[in-house]
C-alpha cells in the first residue's frame, strides 16, 4: 500500500520544447543509486504515462538557495542542463514569490531572474551562468576544427555554412567514443549574409545521454561563445539563437578575462502530476493548456522562419 511520503510532485517543463521534468526530491529519497536511475529511465521513457522527457531535475527548495541534481533520460547524471534550469528556476521563483533566485547544480551557482512574458503570454526567464571555459587542447578526429567549451558540461561546436542533420547525428554518436566523458555536439549556422556580423543564428545539439533534442540550453550558450571565438563578434552582443524547438537569446559578459554566459528564453509548464518512487502515476495529471497554447503560436512562427531560411530539421 502506498503511503503519503512515497508520493512526489512531478512538473513537466520545457525550454524551446526541450522537455525537462522537475521533481521536489533529492537523490537520497531512493534507497540506492540503482533505484534512482531506474526511476529516471522509467519516467523519461517516451512510451511511459508521463510522455517522457529529455531529462529530469531533482531539487530541494528548503535552503536559502535551492539545490538541484540533473539526470539524463538514460539515468546518467550531468553537471547542468540550461533549459532545465530555466524551467526549474521559474518554478522556484513562483514558489517563493520572488524575482531572483540562486540555484546550485553540479557544485556551481546559477542565478535566475523573472523576465517579462511575451505578448502571447509565454513566460520568460533570464539565466546567468558561471564562467565557461574554452579547452584549447587538440581535439580527436573527426572533431578537428571544432571549438571545445565547458559550461561546465562538455561541448564541441562547429560553425557551418550549411546545416546537415544526418552529419550532426553521426558526429553526436561518435562523441561518446572520442571523448572520455562524452560530449555534446552542436552545429551553428548564421542566418544572415554577412558572416561574423549575424543578428540571428541557428543552433542544433546532439546531447550526450539524450541524443537529438529540440533545444539545448547549455548548447546555446556554448555555441554563442564559440561563435565569438571563431568570428570575432563582440561577446557582449545579444544574439538571437533559433533552434528546432523555439527561440532564445544569448550574450557573454566578459569580466576580468572570464566569460559569463547569459541565456534568455521561455520557461513553460506543460503539466503537473504526482508520481511514486517506482515512477508510477500516483494522482491526476493537470495540464497547463493556456501555456501550451501560447507557446504553440511562437513555435509555429519559428518553424516558418527556419524554412524560409533553408533550415531543414525535425523534432526527434
Amino acid at each position: 500500500m502506498r503511503v503519503a511520503s512515497d508520493v512526489m510532485r512531478l512538473v513537466k517543463t520545457h525550454g524551446s520544447l526541450n522537455e525537462i521534468f522537475a521533481l521536489d526530491a533529492t537523490p537520497r529519497t531512493w534507497a540506492s543509486d540503482g533505484a534512482l536511475r531506474e526511476f529516471v529511465r522509467r519516467v523519461c521513457d517516451r512510451s511511459a504515462w508521463t510522455g517522457g522527457s529529455d531529462g529530469i531535475y531533482l531539487y530541494d527548495p528548503s535552503g536559502a538557495n535551492a539545490q538541484a541534481w540533473f539526470f539524463n533520460p538514460d539515468g546518467s547524471s550531468a553537471e547542468f542542463c540550461g533549459n532545465g534550469m530555466r524551467g526549474l528556476g521559474r518554478l522556484i521563483l513562483d514558489l517563493r514569490g520572488t524575482d531572483t533566485e540562486v540555484v546550485r547544480s553540479g557544485g556551481r551557482d546559477y542565478t535566475v531572474h523573472r523576465a517579462p512574458s511575451t505578448p502571447e503570454g509565454v513566460r520568460q526567464v533570464l539565466l546567468e551562468l558561471p564562467p565557461l571555459r574554452f579547452d584549447d587542447a587538440g581535439l580527436p578526429a573527426p572533431f578537428a576544427g571544432f571549438t571545445a567549451v565547458a559550461v561546465p558540461n562538455p561541448h564541441v561546436i562547429a560553425v557551418v555554412a550549411e546545416y546537415s542533420e544526418p552529419r550532426l547525428i553521426e558526429l553526436g554518436k561518435l562523441a561518446d567514443h572520442a571523448f572520455a566523458e562524452g560530449a555534446n555536439v552542436s552545429f551553428l549556422q548564421s542566418l544572415d549574409d554577412a558572416a561574423g556580423d549575424a543578428a540571428e543564428v541557428f543552433v542544433r545539439t546532439f546531447e550526450r545521454g539524450a541524443g537529438l533534442t529540440p533545444s539545448c540550453g547549455s548548447g546555446i550558450v556554448a555555441s554563442r561563445a564559440a561563435y565569438s571565438r571563431v568570428t570575432g563578434l563582440d561577446p557582449a552582443r545579444r544574439l538571437v539563437v533559433r533552434n528546432a524547438g523555439g527561440v532564445a537569446a544569448a550574450s557573454i559578459q566578459v569580466r576580468d578575462g572570464a566569460w559569463y554566459p547569459v541565456l534568455e528564453g521561455n520557461a513553460t509548464v506543460v503539466y503537473r502530476a504526482e508520481v511514486d518512487l517506482a515512477g508510477h502515476q500516483a494522482g491526476p495529471v493537470e495540464y497547463a493548456a493556456d501555456e501550451t497554447s501560447a507557446y504553440a503560436t511562437l513555435d509555429e512562427r519559428n518553424t516558418t522562419y527556419l524554412k524560409e531560411h533553408g533550415i531543414v530539421t525535425a523534432h526527434p
